[in-house]
């Protein structure tokens, strides 16, 4: 400890510098990243099932009629009206007039005739991930001095973050010295040791 607050005490960060999020792991934060997007960007279903009006099953068990699919990565081409369901499929926005989603094992869909039976009443915003629900703009995703890991950096591609200011890693060097280190694999002399230290060393500082 005496030894590792001596160094310290002789040492400051290193000038910061911005890097590409693929290059920031493990570096240190040298300032708060702050969210310029809203996650998630959308209303969208955390099911598979039907997008309803909430007031529309309040009378369950009821028939909608069936009039339209959206699928992740799509949107609806036109919303929805009392008396009508459209199906969803998970991740994908909520259309326009719609405020609830009733889960697939909870209905009854005869695609024949174009109607979905809804078994249950379901409130309103019932299985919806609300936008921004997870991440506003403006709050801090990660303060400074924040070391970045996996989760962190996937964190910052979800809102479009591409570049963070870091302290970069310091320059180490590693010597080993005494007469009785061996490190080329031959047989051991009288007195010899492997040099085990150094690789502990350099893994530690990797």
């Amino acid at each position: 400890d005496e030894a590792l607050a001596h160094v310290l005490a002789r040492v400051g960060p290193l000038p910061v510098r911005a890097v590409a999020i693929e290059d920031a792991a493990g570096l240190v934060l040298a300032a708060d990243v702050r969210a310029t997007e809203t996650v998630p960007p959308f209303d969208n279903t955390a099911m598979d099932g039907f997008a309803v009006r909430a007031a529309d099953t309040e009378a369950a068990p009821v028939t909608l009629a069936v009039v339209g699919t959206v699928a992740a990565g799509t949107a609806a081409d036109r919303p929805l009206g009392s008396g009508e369901a459209m199906r969803i499929m998970t991740g994908a926005p909520m259309p326009s007039g719609s405020d609830a989603v009733v889960m697939v094992e909870r209905t009854r869909y005869d695609e024949g005739a174009g109607t979905v039976a809804i078994e249950i009443t379901v409130p309103e915003g019932n299985h919806v991930r609300a936008a921004g629900e997870d991440v506003k703009p403006g709050d801090v995703l990660f303060a400074a001095g924040t070391v970045l890991g996996a989760g962190h950096l996937g964190v910052l591609a979800s809102v479009g973050v591409r570049e963070v200011e870091v302290h970069p890693r310091p320059v180490v060097g590693v010597l080993s010295t005494g007469d009785e280190l061996v490190d080329d694999g031959r047989p051991l002399r009288p007195g010899e040791i492997r040099d085990s230290n150094r690789r502990t060393l350099l893994t530690m500082l990797d």
